[in-house]
């Protein structure tokens, strides 16, 4: 995954993700809007044949690249405890 910051303010991050699945994006998205701060968490894939992606994230007070971090771990722990699940059940 490539990520590069393309805009930041005050309560705002936009960011260009290149080189990665959306599904990925909206894990974390999900994450995002879970957070009682966050005004808005949306994904846009700039044309259907490139694996280019738009990521912008609006928050009321927090720091919106904090928030972004958080999001991104709990993402990681949730896909962890996905496949830890299918893994199981494929066990049995």
């Amino acid at each position: 995954m490539q990520a590069e910051i393309s805009n930041v303010k005050d309560n705002e991050i936009e960011l260009k993700i290149r080189d990665e699945d959306i599904s990925v994006l909206y894990i974390i998205q999900h994450e995002l809007l879970k957070e009682k701060s966050v005004d808005f968490a949306g994904v846009i894939q700039k044309h259907p044949l490139a694996k280019e992606f738009m990521m912008r994230v609006t928050t009321k007070r927090k720091d919106p690249m904090e928030v972004m971090q958080d999001a991104s771990a709990s993402a990681q722990e949730f896909s962890k405890e996905l496949f830890s699940m299918i893994k199981s059940a494929l066990k049995k």
